[in-house]
């Protein structure tokens, strides 16, 4: 597989999610002059990282519902857009590969991801979960790279694991990433 960032961008690279990430910063007042080249044209792990560091105690509370939303959204997809780098990066280095079990494991972190939208405490979730594991759904397909499904099937690995007690959970899916430090 290739380096975290590369498959990071590859799976998830979008000009419009480094849109939403600095219009977020914009909005909270968060964005330094400096991060701007990072936000444009560094790796998109790191435009990740330096969103969610920006956000992560950030108060939303005093702005306008669309831009709470947007906030938070930008937050919650860039901590697991860094997150699913890690996993990526896990599998990888344990050569651990795709297997013809995606399906039930995509269905699995569908239903148990969608179970969490408009929780207390889960602000930005939908946003977060459709965007990577829809993109996952995309790279784990037959006629994909071997490296793409790869990648997507550490991903929905690295959503299930969030899950890792709940009935339906397979053992074989678990995958250990730190979090963002």
């Amino acid at each position: 597989m290739l380096n975290v960032p590369d498959r990071t961008a590859d799976l998830f690279g979008d000009h419009r999610i480094r849109v939403e990430f600095e219009q977020a910063l914009i909005v909270a007042g968060r964005l330094e002059n400096y991060e701007q080249k990072y936000l444009e044209d560094g790796p998109l792990s790191e435009a990740a990282r330096i969103t969610y560091r920006r956000l992560v105690d950030f108060d939303r509370a005093p702005l306008p519902d669309e831009q709470q939303e947007l906030v938070a959204g930008a937050k919650a997809l860039a901590h697991r857009l860094v997150t699913a780098g890690y996993a990526i990066n896990a599998a990888a280095k344990a050569d651990q590969r795709a297997t013809d079990d995606w399906p039930q494991l995509l269905a699995f972190v569908q239903q148990k991801c969608a179970a969490r939208v408009g929780l207390l405490d889960h602000e930005g979730w939908e946003r977060c979960f459709t965007f990577i594991v829809g993109r996952s759904e995309e790279a784990v397909q037959p006629g994909r790279s071997a490296d793409d499904r790869d990648a997507g099937y550490a991903v929905l690995r690295h959503f299930a694991s969030f899950f890792s007690g709940d009935a339906g959970f397979e053992q074989r899916w678990l995958i250990e990433v730190p979090d963002i430090g």
